[in-house]
């Protein structure tokens, strides 16, 4: 019997409640116990004085690549990325290539996940073929295969009635779908922020409203078709007011996210022409920042995501205009999180753990981010005093188009454990 013992850290559990400087023992890959140890010895000992001890975060929003483009990000990269920043799960987006929206696209990903033994990979299945809009993937199939929700991500389903019809399919299958709200007719063909900072650089802005039109749809389609539904990386304050609204009604069918750099960062970081800070929904304005921390605040949002999305640096170093879209994030979304949301007192580090650990679980209907007696051993260990620059060339990610490099961070993953293996130590991913 494997045995770990991780003694005398701050234990913060969100689904319990609990902070408090405990031990944490783990047999086997579970958790036996947590409180005052009277555990003589273990295998392996941590001292986690100082530190704080959580469940592993959970990120329901990434990029990994493979299959098709493993010269951008492996399945293997993104999981020593994710072990870097603390994360255990993830929910890997279907823009694969080819697109992830059969059996077999899902079931490759499961297995060699399975291979790896890294991390926990659950991949999400296109909602329509090829996601290209017109025709539903077969759902039924893709969750039968593993798929824990479907999503068309980097692409809006502008057809209403695809979109009623794919709703209406997932809630008879009783599917998650996750859903990129940008309706194309109203973007414009922008890069950034419509504002005065496109206006300033002489770029195509993306209005708001692309994105507020988008939402309330698929809320009102949601309400009809009774079908579960998640609101990817939100950006605006009307759409976080939208999903407020539809809270106060009572209902519980809807979720929403927002990813770490749309509360952390404004459009100004767009100045220079700065394309590691182009991405799609773009980073907005000041008011719509404070919008999102807002509705972080008082619970309209369900999950904080990275929406981690890695490019090589030939499709980054384009004129802004022709540039990639998207920000690279597993490896700071923690730091992101403690320095411009805990630090600044907008939340508790309790809820912001929340946030990044079981209500993200709970979207998708997984036992994770939880220090539950018998659970998994899925925990990261943080020194959140730690400052730290961010420098894109240390990352564990081939993605190297960090929004956040070099910013000054506070708070650091120092160790990560999958089902009671070490898999990072003193901020090593270990071989």
């Amino acid at each position: 019997m494997s045995t770990l013992l991780i003694k005398n850290g701050r234990v913060i559990d969100p689904i319990s409640k609990r902070d408090e400087i405990a031990d944490v023992y783990i047999a086997d890959g579970k958790i036996q116990s947590v409180g005052k140890s009277d555990i003589a010895s273990a295998e392996m000992v941590i001292d986690a004085t100082g530190l704080v001890v959580s469940p592993g975060l959970v990120d329901i929003h990434v990029h990994f690549r493979e299959p098709g483009r493993e010269d951008i990000e492996t399945l293997e990269t993104g999981s020593r990325a994710a072990l870097a920043g603390g994360i255990t799960s993830v929910v890997t987006m279907p823009n694969t290539a080819p697109i992830a929206d059969n059996q077999t696209g899902i079931e490759f990903i499961i297995n060699r996940a399975k291979e790896l033994n890294l991390i926990d990979i659950f991949p999400a299945g296109s909602i329509t073929k090829n996601e290209d809009g017109a025709i539903l993937s077969e759902i039924r199939e893709l969750k039968n295969s593993g798929a824990v929700a479907v999503s068309d991500d980097g692409v809006d389903i502008d057809n209403t009635g695809v979109l009623l019809r794919a709703l209406e399919y997932s809630k008879t299958h009783d599917m998650l779908l996750m859903n990129h709200c940008e309706t194309p007719d109203l973007d414009n063909h922008g890069v950034m922020h419509e504002g005065w900072v496109s206006t300033d650089l002489g770029l195509p802005g993306i209005p708001e409203v692309a994105e507020d039109h988008a939402v309330t749809k698929a809320i009102m389609l949601a309400q009809r078709s009774g079908a579960r539904l998640h609101l990817s990386h939100l950006s605006t304050k009307a759409a976080v007011a939208a999903l407020r609204e539809y809270k106060r009604t009572g209902a519980i069918n809807v979720t929403g996210e927002v990813s770490v750099q749309n509360f952390a960062l404004t459009d100004e970081a767009c100045r220079g022409y700065n394309t590691d800070a182009k991405m799609y929904p773009p980073l907005r304005s000041e008011d719509h920042v404070d919008a999102l921390i807002a509705a972080i605040k008082d619970g309209t949002i369900d999950a904080i995501t990275t929406d981690h999305a890695p490019h090589i640096e030939p499709d980054k170093i384009k004129p802004f205009v022709d540039a990639a879209r998207g920000t690279v994030g597993l490896e700071t979304s923690f730091a992101v999180l403690n320095t411009y949301l805990i630090k600044p007192g907008h939340v508790s580090l309790m809820d912001g753990l929340a946030l990044m650990t079981y209500k993200p679980a709970a979207i998708i209907r997984k036992e994770r981010g939880t220090l539950n007696i018998g659970a998994d051993a899925d925990i990261a260990i943080f020194d959140i005093a730690k400052e730290w620059v961010v420098d894109p060339s240390k990352f564990y990610s081939k993605g190297r188009n960090s929004v956040f490099a070099g910013k000054t961070l506070t708070g650091k993953a120092l160790h990560t454990i999958y089902r009671g293996v070490i898999k990072m130590k003193d901020g090593i991913v270990l071989k």
